[in-house]
Formats: structure tokens, sequence, C-alpha cells
């Protein structure tokens, strides 16, 4: 693992999905903390999930944090802070397209 990042942002989606079915369609490995919490393995990366309100089964807004980034990382030609970004906006982005489709 690579040492700890710590980058959150506030990620808001079109309309309520229940992301814990977008994972697991996905194949994405979660482990369920409670039901506003999980933490997720995406593209290598360690990212706490957690509904701003609700459950995770009804998200409509959630903080994401990223905990650890992937050894594999772009670290040599980006910052730490921008490879966490990127990586939450791809993962938001992701969810969101799948989220529609449920």
């Amino acid at each position: 693992m690579s040492k700890a990042v710590d980058v959150t942002q506030q990620c808001a989606f079109p309309s309520s999905i229940d992301v814990t079915a977008v994972l697991e369609r996905q194949r994405i490995q979660f482990l369920d903390v409670n039901e506003s919490r999980a933490i997720v393995i995406f593209n290598g990366a360690i990212l706490n999930l957690e509904s701003r309100k609700g459950k995770l089964t009804d998200l409509k807004r959630a903080e994401i944090t990223v905990y650890d980034l992937p050894l594999n990382s772009e670290g040599d030609t980006k910052s730490e802070t921008e490879a966490a970004i990127e990586l939450i906006e791809d993962f938001s982005e992701q969810v969101s397209a799948t989220g529609n489709f449920v």
C-alpha cells in the first residue's frame, strides 16, 4: 500500500441510486460498515463512501474520501491530491452512469 492520502470530496447524483447494487453489478469490492457507509476498493484505491443523508441503498449525496491510492498511481506525474481527486471523479461518474440504468 502507498501512504495515506485522505482527500475528500462531496458528490451529488442526478437521481437517487442504490449504490450497493451498482457496486455489486460492476463487481467492485466493498465492505458495508453500516447502512450509510462503505469501504470501497476501486481501481486499486481504498475509498470511504458515506451517505450525507440516508442510506446507501437510496443515495443522493455522498462524501467520498480516498484513504489510499493504488501502488501504480501516477504519483510521478501528478501530485497525490490531483490523483485522488481524479479517482473520486472517475468513481462518481462510473457509479452515476451505471446507477441510471437500474
